[in-house]
């Protein structure tokens, strides 16, 4: 009788755990995250990646590409661990720097490479500390200014 009591409280909180808990989650849209730079989405070998961008200099670097007015495709960033602001660059297990990018023409070897490429070999691109995928394509830039 002990035991089925025990039972029938546990129900209890687990059900109002499953209405209550999404209750308790943030109700600040990603968007709203995402306040004050560009999310700029590119594309190497067919994956895409997200960059969110914050230097001023760089998100004009990334709307003349997108004008067609440069030719300084690479995003080149201090890699970091982790999906980023709003997990902006999901699924991906790492995000480039917002502040510390910078796009070129031309970069180093060893920081090339696909977005599938960093997540199996995340501890060594750590260890470079930057990612520079030299095919990278601009897809779409979304201004959050």
């Amino acid at each position: 009788m002990k035991k089925a009591r025990v039972m029938v409280k546990t129900a209890r909180v687990l059900v109002l755990a499953m209405v209550a808990l999404p209750a308790c989650g943030s109700s600040t849209a990603p968007e709203d995250l995402l306040e004050g730079g560009v999310l700029a989405t590119f594309r190497v070998a067919q994956e895409e990646f997200r960059v969110w961008v914050t230097n001023e200099a760089t998100i004009q670097q990334i709307l003349s590409l997108q004008d067609g007015t440069s030719s300084a495709n690479i995003p080149n960033g201090a890699l970091h661990e982790g999906q980023g602001r709003a997990d902006h660059n999901a699924p991906w297990l790492w995000h480039l720097d917002p502040i510390d990018i910078e796009m070129a023409e031309s970069t180093v070897e060893v920081c090339d490479g696909r977005p599938s490429l960093v997540d199996s070999l995340l501890d060594d691109y750590l260890t470079v500390g930057r990612f520079c995928p030299w095919g990278a394509e601009l897809v779409e830039v979304q201004d959050f200014r």
